[in-house]
């Protein structure tokens, strides 16, 4: 395909924000929700995943998919069995500074604006509200695959022959979603995490997230320890102080946008206390760096 004609596909699917449309194709479609999977090529390149939808696609909703593919032992990737990954999988590590990443420019300037799911599903973890996302729930099983014959699996990622429930041509849809097979798949979620995830700290944010992705072993070599654990705690470790913050302010019927406003406040007063403070005193924002490397830099001072 030509760079001319790639730019008119894409165009396609891609409406430009501004008033005028500049090419001339016959259908167009505005981009207000984009499904990102995340994997080993971008996961290094946060802000720019997150800026192009933000800025140049005008996206208001953003979904954030890990990709997590297991190779069997026959070397594909058909089942969720093997304790290795594709070389196309992100890495707990790059998983973890791709959310902290994007986490520090949303909540800074984007709250209220552009929703992303997966910080969403973590405000509701620490304001007490059922998560949206089956995978932060503490147990599963609700949300079946249903295939174009009939067959009903106990969830869209096992989709696998020792997982199919049956067929509702056969069985009614909700005695197969309310039967002891699926009721047994949706507990084990919470039953079976390992004694390192029962003792974590923001276990009530993650509970392990999704089962397809527990196989490796924990420090201790308990398995069933999730693959992205550590991105994950990372994450949610990082922003536990702005999210209690807007948790708070829900609390008080008040929008959690105004978080913005109080960070940036309390980043101005942590400006003003470090340029006070000697250069090589520690930062008074307890980060245990001196004060010139945080927030006492010329960067921090000339904001």
């Amino acid at each position: 395909m030509s760079a001319g004609n790639a730019v008119s596909s894409f165009h396609v699917l891609t409406k430009p924000t501004g008033a005028i449309c500049n090419l001339d194709c016959k259908y167009c479609f505005f981009l207000s929700n984009v499904l990102c999977t995340v994997h080993a090529k971008n996961a290094d390149h946060p802000l720019e995943v997150y800026r192009f939808f933000r800025d140049e696609l005008g996206t208001r909703h953003i979904q954030l998919i890990p990709i997590v593919e297991r190779v069997n032992s026959d070397g594909r990737t058909r089942f969720q069995e093997g304790t290795e990954v594709t070389d196309r999988s992100v890495t707990a590590e790059q998983w973890g500074r791709f959310l902290v990443a994007i986490f520090d420019e949303w909540v800074k300037r984007d709250v209220g604006t552009v929703f992303v799911q997966m910080f969403d599903a973590a405000l509701a973890s620490w304001a007490g509200v059922p998560p949206a996302l089956c995978i932060f729930a503490e147990t599963c099983g609700d949300a079946v695959a249903l295939e174009h014959t009939g067959d009903l699996y106990s969830c869209d990622h096992f989709v696998e022959p020792k997982h199919l429930l049956g067929n509702i041509a056969d069985t009614p849809l909700a005695t197969l979603v309310g039967s002891p097979k699926q009721r047994a798949f949706g507990a084990a979620k919470r039953d079976t995490l390992p004694r390192y995830c029962l003792e974590c700290p923001v276990r009530f944010a993650c509970h392990g997230e999704c089962p397809k992705n527990r196989f490796i072993l924990t420090p201790d070599g308990e398995p069933g320890l999730n693959y992205l654990c550590a991105g994950y705690k990372a994450f949610f470790t990082h922003v536990d102080r702005p999210m209690r913050i807007m948790a708070d302010l829900l609390r008080r019927n008040q929008y959690a946008d105004e978080v913005m406003g109080i960070l940036a406040q309390q980043e101005a007063a942590l400006v003003a206390a470090a340029a006070k403070a000697g250069r090589n005193e520690p930062c008074p924002c307890g980060s245990g760096l001196k004060a010139k490397c945080c927030h006492g830099s010329p960067a921090r001072q000339s904001q």
